[in-house]
């Protein structure tokens, strides 16, 4: 897997790494990334490494991938969902389809920005808003998509009226970790960008495989305001049985699961790796009856994805029945928040301090 050449490592990945490796750090100014600053630096301390650039690379991601391990053995630690041990959890993230090959074969970074979400949740779990809002702060500084991760964060917050102040130092510390290629000579408007021009997709779905596979002939101008009136919508749903019923850890995950599964299904303009956060938590639920099927269907069809983009194929069908089977997964989580509602009413579950 290591020597392969994803088409993302051979069009950027590799094209930045020359520009570190000869401009030094002088490079780290550039506007020739749309990657944020955390992880193009450590990409240049990478390029110092005596490797081929594109171990350098993958090395990057293989440290992602142990720290996101590490993350998930805290989550269970703190949350001991059904009897899985810490130690367990950091293997099976490890080996699942989509984490292996993310970082190994496809050179992608995906692993960092779920590490820091997941600690993000564990800390949620324990009423510490200050390091669930940092830990969120510093994902965002990694990738857009922690954004999926907001609502349930934003909720939990509200529902327990932490301090809004935990929320304000999430917002310095991801400007903290933004903004430093200024220093180098890159514009303020170019660094604030750079989500801006991750956006920029012309395609309703870029690859990923949710309900707008089925819509093929609409574009994005077309959709893009229907698909947020819809997530919204489903997102509102989701937060009314969270809001309505007494509150525990159980219910936080499920809700946390619950929207970073449903915004990159819902949402316009979602690529391949978009479920891989929802992949990774969702492995909680391994020894829940009610939802064992839900990671082995988030893992199946990240893989099927995956498949898909190395192979060079983009076959309709596979990603209808994809697809499919998400909405599934989706429905069998929201059944279950729901039930959980009606529970923690008879017996509620205390909060983890």
């Amino acid at each position: 897997m290591l020597p392969f050449v994803s088409d993302d490592a051979t069009i950027y990945l590799l094209p930045w790494m020359q520009e570190y490796r000869t401009q030094g750090v002088a490079a780290l100014g550039g506007e020739f990334s749309n990657y944020n600053f955390p992880y193009l630096f450590l990409l240049y301390a990478a390029s110092l490494l005596p490797v081929e650039p594109l171990y350098a690379i993958k090395f990057v991601s293989l440290i992602g991938d142990v720290l996101l391990a590490v993350s998930m053995a805290h989550l269970v630690r703190q949350y001991r969902p059904y009897g899985l041990e810490p130690a367990t959890a950091a293997v099976v993230t490890l080996f699942i389809p989509t984490v292996l090959l993310n970082a190994a074969m496809w050179g992608q970074c995906d692993s960092f920005y779920t590490a820091f979400l997941v600690l993000s949740l564990s800390y949620l779990l324990r009423n510490d808003a200050r390091r669930a809002w940092l830990f969120w702060g510093v994902a965002f500084a990694f990738k857009l998509q922690s954004v999926f991760f907001l609502p349930a964060l934003v909720l939990v917050s509200l529902r327990n009226r932490f301090n809004l102040m935990s929320s304000i130092l999430a917002v310095g510390l991801w400007a903290m970790l933004s903004l430093p290629p200024m220093l180098f000579g890159r514009s303020l408007g170019s660094t604030l960008g750079i989500y801006v021009k991750q956006s920029g997709e012309d395609r309703l779905v870029a690859g990923a495989a949710n309900i707008y596979e089925w819509l093929p002939g609409v574009t994005a101008a077309e959709g893009r305001i229907p698909a947020l009136i819809v997530c919204s919508a489903v997102l509102l749903g989701i937060a009314f049985p969270y809001w309505r019923a007494p509150d525990s850890p159980e219910r936080r995950v499920l809700l946390a699961a619950c929207v970073l599964a449903v915004c990159p299904f819902l949402l316009p303009q979602m690529h391949d790796r978009y479920f891989f956060a929802a992949e990774v938590v969702s492995l909680v639920f391994i020894g829940n009856r009610s939802l064992r099927l839900v990671p082995v269907i988030f893992s199946g069809t990240g893989l099927l994805v995956y498949v898909l983009y190395f192979s060079g194929n983009r076959y309709i069908w596979p990603l209808l029945i994809a697809s499919a089977l998400q909405a599934v997964a989706l429905v069998l989580l929201m059944h279950e928040l729901m039930i959980k509602r009606r529970a923690t009413k008879r017996n509620l579950l205390p909060i983890i301090q």
